[in-house]
C-alpha cells in the first residue's frame, strides 16, 4: 500500500458491512501511520441547507446561494464543518489536499460563500470519517474499498449519490452489475 493515500477516493464495495457507508465515495484528506480522515462526497444532508446553517452560526448577510447543499462527511465530529474547495482563494485554515483542491474550516470562507464570493468550486460538509491506521488497513484487506485517483470533476460532481459511485466504478472499468458481495483470496 502507498505511503499516503491523501487525495485518493475510496469507493465502497457492495460487501461493506457498515450501512452508513453504503455506496459511499470518500476523499481521503489526511493519511498517516496513526489515522486516516476523509469526507463522504455523495451523502447530501436532505434536511439541512447551507443558508439555514449560515443563519444558525449568525451569518446574517446571505445572498441567493449558488450551491445550497450540505453533505454528511461522516459519523465523526458531526458538529464540525469542513469545506472542500478549489485553491483560487485560500484562508488561514486552508490545507492542500492535492493539486488544486483544498480543505478549510474557517468562518471567513463561510462568510464568502454567503456572499457568493468564495472559491470557484466548493462543497460543504458536517462531520468526517475517521479510521485508525490498523482499522483502515483491515478494511482494505477485507476488500471493503477500492481506490481511484481523485479529480476536481469527481469531487465537485453534484449529481445523486448513486451516480457518483457508479461514475467512479466506471472510471476503474467496473460495471456495477458485475460486482458481488462475496470475495476470496488467492
Amino acid at each position: 500500500m502507498s505511503d499516503s493515500l491523501s487525495g485518493q477516493l475510496l469507493i465502497a464495495m457492495p460487501g461493506l458491512k457498515d450501512p452508513r457507508f453504503k455506496k459511499s465515495v470518500i476523499l481521503i484528506c489526511e493519511f498517516s501511520k496513526s489515522s486516516v480522515m476523509g469526507l463522504i462526497l455523495n451523502k447530501e444532508l436532505n434536511n439541512l441547507k447551507l443558508n439555514y446553517l449560515l443563519k444558525k452560526i449568525n451569518i446574517s448577510k446571505i445572498n441567493k446561494l449558488k450551491n445550497n447543499l450540505v453533505y454528511d462527511g461522516g459519523p465523526v465530529h458531526q458538529g464540525q464543518g469542513f469545506i472542500l474547495h478549489t485553491n483560487d482563494i485560500t484562508y488561514n485554515t486552508t490545507e492542500k489536499i492535492f493539486n488544486d483542491v483544498c480543505m478549510s474550516s474557517s468562518i471567513e470562507i463561510l462568510e464568502d460563500l454567503a456572499l457568493n464570493k468564495g472559491p470557484k468550486s466548493t462543497k460543504v460538509f458536517l462531520g468526517c470519517s475517521v479510521w485508525d491506521y490498523d482499522q483502515f488497513n483491515r478494511e482494505m484487506l477485507e476488500n471493503s474499498w477500492l481506490t481511484i485517483n481523485a479529480s476536481e470533476e469527481l469531487i465537485f460532481f453534484n449529481e445523486s449519490k448513486d451516480d457518483l459511485w457508479k461514475k467512479c466504478l466506471l472510471k476503474l472499468g467496473i460495471k456495477v452489475e458485475n460486482l458481488t458481495t462475496s470475495f476470496g483470496h488467492a
